[in-house]
């Protein structure tokens, strides 16, 4: 059994965590009490010292930002004041690569591993153990954590060198945008045909315009009236910046992208950051005066 730390336990970082509980004892630190609370109810073993995380072998993170682990990982009073040599900090933030490669470097001198492995599935796909988690590492680093990843899920994948989990995840959720809005559009445009909503999406769902947001986003979360995917306009925004961020430091256009960006931010501007992103399906139906949701709700 291995000794292992978390920390971190929010929306994300919860159902993380309780996937490692599953076979292995955690020592778990957060800020926040109520966090923490639930997850000693679950079995995990409260430290109310971030140094007293030092002591474990792999220690996961779960946090907002980069900025946040950078402070947290190699701050003035962060983790690698007490840090082990050899020891594994598995990063499974959404994260910049430029910062997480930072960070990588500075740890290495202390001969401390810095792995950046973030998600993609949401709370439900990792409770159930089918998030998708891509890892930035060496491939003999890789190989050391892939059992520990694997208990989380079962879709566990090397990414490439450091660095490359955090562009892949962001580059992903960047796509998922740009799908999202065009699809909303051609939706807008056939119902305001004439065409039913439901009958669109099922026939393109068996099309070749088929996509995440045929498939989930509008049966699921629009259509059904519901209204509520789990992921607020504000992560996206900072998920599409990082890609966006990372696209202009390696000199690729994205104007696809950019302009994604501009329609999330009208509906950022409408509800606020912390709004569901099944939101920007009401900005479609005020500027093309149709409806997507059931007339009922």
């Amino acid at each position: 059994m291995h000794k292992i730390g978390f920390i971190g336990l929010g929306n994300m970082g919860a159902p993380l965590c309780e996937r490692l509980l599953l076979k292995n004892k955690v020592n778990i630190f957060d800020i926040n009490k109520s966090n923490l609370n639930k997850m000693e109810n679950l079995g995990g073993i409260v430290k109310n010292e971030l140094k007293d995380i030092c002591e474990n072998e792999f220690i996961f993170l779960c946090l907002p930002t980069s900025e946040i682990v950078e402070k947290i990982a190699v701050g003035e009073d962060g983790l690698i004041n007490d840090l082990k040599k050899n020891t594994f900090i598995i990063d499974m933030t959404t994260g910049e690569p430029e910062v997480t490669r930072n960070i990588f470097n500075v740890l290495a001198k202390k001969n401390i591993n810095f792995v950046d492995a973030p998600v993609s599935g949401g709370p439900r796909g990792a409770k159930d153990g089918i998030i998708a988690i891509m890892a930035g590492c060496e491939e003999i680093i890789f190989q050391k954590i892939k059992p520990l990843l694997n208990i989380i899920s079962k879709n566990v994948f090397h990414a490439g060198p450091i660095g490359s989990g955090h562009s892949l995840k962001a580059g992903n959720n960047l796509l998922n945008l740009i799908c999202r809005i065009a699809t909303f559009e051609v939706i807008s445009m056939l119902v305001k045909d004439g065409i039913d909503p439901k009958k669109a999406v099922e026939v393109i769902q068996k099309s070749s315009g088929r996509n995440y947001a045929t498939e989930i986003t509008l049966p699921d979360n629009i259509l059904s009236g519901k209204m509520f995917q789990g992921f607020t306009t504000g992560l996206m925004n900072k998920d599409a910046s990082i890609a966006l961020k990372n696209g202009a430091l390696l000199n690729v256009s994205l104007p696809l992208g950019d302009l994604s960006k501009k329609i999330l931010q009208e509906t950022i501007n409408d509800f606020g950051l912390d709004a569901d992103m099944s939101n920007i399906a009401l900005n479609f139906e005020e500027k093309n005066q149709i409806r997507l949701r059931p007339l009922t709700e």
